[in-house]
Order: C-alpha cells, then sequence, then structure tokens
C-alpha cells in the first residue's frame, strides 16, 4: 500500500504534536519481511531484485522507510547507486525526493543529481528555487519534514546546499535550469516577509540570511552565476564587512565571508597568464568605464580595491607589475637603471622644468617639446 498524502492540516498537527524532541521518539511500525529486503536490496545495490520487487509486488510500500527514518530513494543515493535511483523514479508517488536531491548535491554524485532534476516533480523549476521551509505548506511528501526532519536545514535550497560544497559542475547544472540564490533584504529591511519571519523565529531568520550569504560568497557561485566575478566579489565583501559591524552576533562570520570574496578576487589574478587578461581584470567593464585622458586604462577595479581596503588585491606582483608598466609607459629604457641613475634623471627634470616649460610655451610643435610631453604626460 502506497504512503497516503497528507494534507496540510495534518502536517501542522503532527508537527505540533512532535514538539522539538521527535528525533528521540520510537519509530514508526515495524517493517513486513518485503519490505527489509527492498530496503537491503536499495541499500547495496542489488538491481535485479529491486526492479523485481517493483514491477511484480502488489503489496510492497516503496516509500517505507528503516529504523533511522530513511526510504529505498535514500538509500540508494547515498551509496551511489545510478540505476537503483532511475528505477524508483520512476515510481509514481515516490516520497522524499527532495531529501534525496539534497543528499545527491552534499556527497558530489553529479550523475544522480541529474537523473533527480529529470523526474516530472521539477518540470515547473519551482522545487529549486524553493527552501524545505517555503514548501512546508505543499500537499506532499517531497522532503521529510513531516515526520523525521530532512537532515538539512529547512532554509538550505538545492543551489544553496551545492554552492556551500563548492560543487562547480551541480552548480552549473542549477544555474542552466533557472536557479538562484536570492540576495538576503537588508538588516534593517521593515517589509512584511521580513517582520513576519523575524516575529515567527529571529533565531531562523538569522541563520537563513547567513546560509544565503554563504552561498552567494562561495567561488563556484561567484565564478559561474556573475559576469564580472571581480565585481562582485569587491562589492560583496564590502557589504560582509559592513554587517559585520552591524550583526556584532554574527561578527566572526561575516569577517570570515568577506576574506573569502577578498581571497576569490586575489585567486582570480593569479590565474592570469597574460597582460590581456591582467587588464581585463584591473579594467573591469571598459565599454561602460567613463573615458579617461589619453586613452589611458581606467583602472575601475584597482580605484573599488582601494576604496574598500582589499590591500591584496592591490599588491597582488601581477597588478603591481601592470601600474608599474603604466607609470613607465613612455620611459621604458629607464625602468631597468638603477636607483642612482633614476635620482638624477628626476633631479634634472625638475630643475630644468622651468626651462622646459618656457620652451613648450615658446615651441609647442618643436621636437624638444614632443620629447618633453611624452615625459611628463
Amino acid at each position: 500500500m502506497h504512503r497516503r498524502h497528507t494534507t496540510v492540516r495534518e502536517k501542522g498537527r503532527r508537527q505540533a504534536v512532535r514538539g522539538p524532541a521527535y528525533m528521540f521518539n520510537e519509530r514508526g511500525s515495524a517493517l513486513t519481511p518485503e519490505e527489509e529486503g527492498f530496503l537491503d536490496a536499495a541499500e547495496y545495490g542489488n538491481i535485479p531484485v529491486v526492479r523485481k520487487m517493483l514491477e511484480e509486488s502488489k503489496t510492497l510500500n516503496f516509500n517505507c522507510v528503516d529504523y533511522m527514518g530513511q526510504n529505498a530513494l535514500q538509500l540508494a543515493v547515498g551509496n551511489e547507486h545510478l540505476e537503483v535511483t532511475e528505477l524508483l523514479l520512476k515510481k509514481e508517488g515516490l516520497a522524499r525526493v527532495g531529501d534525496g536531491l539534497l543528499l545527491a548535491i552534499s556527497k558530489g554524485y553529479v550523475r544522480i543529481v541529474e537523473a533527480i532534476l529529470g523526474n516530472p516533480a521539477f518540470s515547473q523549476g519551482l522545487r529549486l528555487t524553493q527552501s524545505p521551509l517555503e514548501q512546508e505548506l505543499r500537499d506532499d511528501d517531497f522532503y521529510a519534514y513531516d515526520e523525521d526532519g530532512t537532515r538539512f536545514s529547512h532554509d538550505v535550497t538545492p543551489i544553496i546546499l551545492a554552492a556551500h560544497c563548492q560543487e562547480y559542475e551541480i552548480v552549473h547544472i542549477l544555474l542552466t535550469k533557472g536557479a538562484r540564490i536570492e540576495r538576503p533584504h537588508d538588516y534593517f529591511c521593515k517589509c512584511n516577509e521580513c517582520t513576519e519571519k523575524q516575529r515567527r523565529d529571529s533565531f531562523s531568520h538569522s541563520r537563513s540570511r547567513m546560509n544565503a550569504y554563504k552561498g552567494l560568497a562561495s567561488a563556484a557561485y561567484l565564478s559561474l552565476s556573475s559576469e564580472d566575478p571581480v565585481f562582485t566579489s569587491l562589492e560583496l565583501s564590502n557589504e560582509l564587512a559592513r554587517l559585520a559591524n552591524i550583526e556584532t552576533e554574527f561578527k566572526n562570520d561575516y569577517r570570515k565571508l568577506s576574506m573569502q570574496c577578498k581571497d576569490f578576487v586575489v585567486g582570480v589574478l593569479d590565474q592570469c597568464r597574460d597582460t590581456e587578461e591582467v587588464e581585463a581584470i584591473l579594467n573591469g567593464d571598459v565599454d561602460n568605464a567613463p573615458p579617461s585622458e589619453n586613452n589611458r586604462p581606467c583602472l575601475e577595479r584597482v580605484k573599488l580595491a582601494i576604496k574598500y581596503e582589499v590591500k591584496k588585491f592591490v599588491a597582488h606582483p601581477n597588478c603591481q607589475q601592470q601600474l608599474l608598466t603604466i607609470w613607465y609607459e613612455n620611459l621604458s629604457g629607464l625602468r631597468q637603471q638603477s636607483i642612482g641613475v633614476k635620482c638624477w634623471t628626476v633631479l634634472g627634470v625638475s630643475l630644468g622644468l622651468p626651462f622646459l616649460a618656457l620652451a613648450y610655451w615658446i615651441m609647442p610643435c618643436s621636437k624638444v617639446t614632443n620629447v618633453e610631453r611624452l615625459i611628463l604626460l
């Protein structure tokens, strides 16, 4: 007999009755020998037995759970049995598909994640954007919150979990299916949604904000979701540093995430292989940047890093090499000279500056003034 769907009222009543100590209560009714054999076959990847029982048995409850509260899908996913998972996903009314997806993501089983995402339950895409807490009022058994509680936090969506685990390929798969991590509202936001969450459970509200920021600050999500990950990382690091001074109870966590964003930017600069790539990172989006004098690089990202005090980025050898190239662009030979030669050159130009200015005023188009223009501009 298949597990019946629970109504919204039944779910609320069941949660109210069990209380916070539900995990220490006695499990449900004992399994039949048939169900025990079915769960063992799913756990150990016995494909012929699982297929035979699913196709031939008329009394099998394929949503039965073991003493740990795990059904056949969770056991198959946890032990990386792809074929068994595919057999179970073909059954209509399969419960805890969401738990199976989160479990596969946490273990990095890419092929199983792809198989679960092919389930009709994900056809509309809402399952990927809503957390178990947001889906709690749905009339189905997608998550196990109504009995044993999912092992993952109720505010964690599949893409947030994938970002936490730094699973690049899984993050890419979820992004192509339209999943995104919503940036939390401002800390002082007084909208109805934030007010209600704060009133209902302030701890869960703070934890959901922290989980979202952890996902946003992960290298996997930054590199795959943003067209300009350097700019996004710099802005996010500044926002997290500001939150560290506001939410003092989570100061260390926010500072750690802010430093993580800064390290990501430095890591991107580490990967540069030529001058063109360094210029692309330091200048950012050149098309939208304001025009600079003499067609010199705008260095928008360097200015932003200085503004947000990202010292590692500015002091990075690749950044410093590019800045020196710009500094010596008209006097490339001077860069290889000794300190003494450089000092004498600066002293000579300083003493002769009045005469050079007079010559430039009298003969603005002569060869002397052209050389002077190269030196001073």
